[in-house]
């Protein structure tokens, strides 16, 4: 990569040839005029117009080289610091598009182009590229290898499939999360309760024979208010010589207890996103799949789930896929993302913590990690705090410690082994690890029970900006895919094995695609108000309350006009204590944009709303009173 000092000769080269050129422009109209000096007493209105036209040239050939020199240098700003892609992001140009044609019922295009693009390694250089297979909305979603078929799902459980002649295509499968039963309930429109929680969380395949499979998908269903579950539900599908075929519908396999989860006693009604659901397979018959607490951890519940040997939440679970029975494997879990089964049986996981402590665990059957009495991580919010069940972080003390902890938290997803056929420089002891918040992929090199060390795989953020990482597992070649919350699938190989391979491929069969569901864009066809809503329970609800509640944030209902650090009770940064004035439309979008900028020294994390989003939730929150009702101005 040139240096800035390069980039600085380059323009004054490029500024230097220009004004020669135009010298060399006006050379001959001066000769002219110095001709036309020497014959006195001829002072034509054609030398005139020829001393005007010098003149303008040379300012022209002047204002079009400062155009240039400044032209330049922004370009080179804007290529440093990803200006057109950090404004694409911010504007939410992609999701906003996708939501007006799915709104108007356009179809997008049915071709796609992916350029292969290079990441240097400590031990391999690897390429990336990407293709879409949904659009941008809700989060969630998974991967699964079938033969040559690459089976994605979207969040909310529509299938489709990539198959070995880069062709995408539908799958009649709808996974059984019963979203459309909420739609037009009181649930429906309660800002503690999102049917996007009712999602899939992890896809596996398993072989009965050549060319035919069983597809495991895990899910949270919604059975009625107040009535949650758990479940892994399997289909059949068979490789023909046109394409996938499904040949039996859902089939229940396994439902976590306690059967019906209840809604919790106070905040969120009910957690999906904390339901952990990664499964792999210990051998052709027995699975393994982590199930998270819901948040069911004595703090946002009085209800201790990982440590309750009559619920299978926040543990790892045993299932025999011939006889269906079920035992504990491991306890004492919060939000176990990832989980892989090493080629030497060795088994590791990874586990969300709280404000911090992200963990990779090596996992041992009967073992207890101690969620939720302890961890690395600590509270939301501010003044900063210990978790409340942990009165000494780190101690560990009667529990198994984690191979590996990040602090802070990367959002730490799923894992997979390199194929070695692909990355030859790495052995058995290695991992893929992907991460939500921090959007990175890394290389995690274990030895035993231990994590030697962890590499960040920075993608280029030029093109893809900041993804947050989903699933990620091994094709039948090699090489690895990786699904991402925006609807992107990115693929990834070893540079060195492909020298001779074409820098691009074609991927069509987009358009064919089963459309979203309503529920898995954004405000379809709704008002500012209801798409301000939807915002705020994505980005805002899980710790900011609209009944005067302070949970881990202060409540939000009636904040417009509030003093800020007004709520009694609650305990505010030094930064925003200290901070005079009210909070207006306009400070509280500066602030949810960026919090730290706005109020620097403020302790809020950023909570990822864009400028685009912003105003919407402003929009929203105006909507509410102090007394945490809502008014009724949906038609303003």
């Amino acid at each position: 990569m040139r240096s800035v000092g390069s980039e600085a000769v380059l323009i004054t080269s490029a500024l230097r040839k220009l004004m020669t050129a135009s010298e060399r422009l006006a050379d001959p109209i001066r000769a002219r005029i110095r001709a036309s000096r020497r014959e006195p007493g001829k002072k034509s209105p054609k030398l005139r117009r020829i001393r005007a036209l010098v003149f303008k040239l040379v300012l022209a050939t002047m204002v079009l080289g400062v155009f240039f020199a400044f032209g330049v240098s922004a370009g080179v700003v804007a290529e440093r610091a990803e200006l057109p892609d950090r404004l694409a992001r911010r504007f939410d140009f992609e999701q906003r598009l996708a939501a007006a044609g799915h709104a108007l019922g356009l179809r997008a295009g049915d071709t796609q182009r992916a350029t292969w693009r290079q990441v240097d390694l400590n031990q391999h250089t690897i390429e990336w590229a990407a293709i879409r297979v949904h659009a941008p909305g809700v989060r969630g979603g998974a991967l699964a290898v079938l033969g040559g078929n690459l089976v994605f799902s979207s969040p909310l459980g529509r299938f489709g499939y990539l198959g070995a002649d880069n062709v995408l295509r539908p799958l009649p499968l709808q996974a059984p999360t019963n979203v459309a039963a909420i739609r037009g309930t009181p649930l429906s429109e309660d800002p503690l309760f999102m049917a996007a929680e009712f999602r899939v969380h992890d896809l596996l395949a398993r072989a009965r024979g050549e060319n035919s499979w069983e597809l495991y998908a895990s899910l949270s269903r919604f059975e009625r208010a107040g009535c949650y579950q758990f479940k892994i539900v399997r289909a059949r599908l068979e490789q023909a010589n046109d394409g996938l075929h499904v040949t039996s519908g859902w089939e229940d396999v396994f439902t976590a207890r306690p059967g019906c989860i209840p809604d919790k006693d106070h905040g969120w009604r009910f957690q999906g996103t904390e339901a952990g659901g990664r499964m792999v397979l210990t051998d052709d018959n027995t699975m393994l799949v982590s199930v998270g607490d819901h948040q069911f951890d004595g703090y946002n519940s009085s209800q201790r789930a990982a440590m309750d040997p009559n619920w299978d939440l926040g543990k790892i679970i045993q299932i025999d896929l011939r006889s269906l029975e079920t035992r504990i494997y491991t306890s004492g879990m919060r939000n176990p993302q990832g989980l892989v089964v090493m080629r030497d049986g060795r088994i590791f996981s990874t586990e969300h913590g709280p404000q911090g402590g992200d963990e990779i665990n090596f996992i041992r059957r009967g073992a207890n990690y101690g969620w939720p009495l302890v961890s690395y991580g600590v509270n939301y919010g501010f003044p900063r705090s210990v978790w409340p069940t942990d009165p000494h972080p780190g101690g560990h003390s009667g529990y198994t410690r984690p191979a590996f902890a990040f602090v802070p938290a990367i959002g730490i997803n799923n894992l997979v082994q390199p194929d070695p056929r692909e990355f030859p420089n790495w052995s058995d002891n290695d991992l893929f690890l992907i991460s939500l918040r921090a959007g990175t992929l890394f290389h995690v090199a274990t030895y035993e029970d231990h994590i030697a060390y962890v590499e960040p795989i920075e993608l280029n953020r030029r093109f893809l900006g900041r993804e947050r990482l989903r699933d990620i597992v091994t094709l039948a070649d090699g090489r690895n895919a990786i699904l991402t919350d925006s609807g992107r699938i990115i693929f990834v190989r070893n540079a060195d094995l492909h020298t001779d391979a074409p820098r691009s491929f074609v991927v069509r069969g987009y358009s064919s695609l089963t459309r979203p569901m309503p529920e898995e864009m954004f405000a379809d066809g709704g008002s500012r108000i209801e798409q301000g809503r939807q915002y705020f329970q994505i980005s805002c609800a899980s710790c900011h309350s609209l009944t005067g509640e302070i949970g881990n944030g202060p409540p939000l209902n009636g904040i417009l006009g509030r003093h800020i650090a007004g709520v009694d009770g609650f305990s505010y940064s030094q930064a925003l204590a200290h901070t005079h004035g009210v909070w207006t439309e306009n400070a509280l979008r500066s602030f949810m944009i960026d919090p730290s900028d706005y109020i620097p020294g403020s302790a809020m994390p950023s909570p990822g709303i864009s400028w685009a989003m912003a105003p919407e939730i402003v929009d929203y929150l105006r909507t509410t009173t102090p007394s945490g009702a809502a008014e009724d101005r949906t038609q303003h």
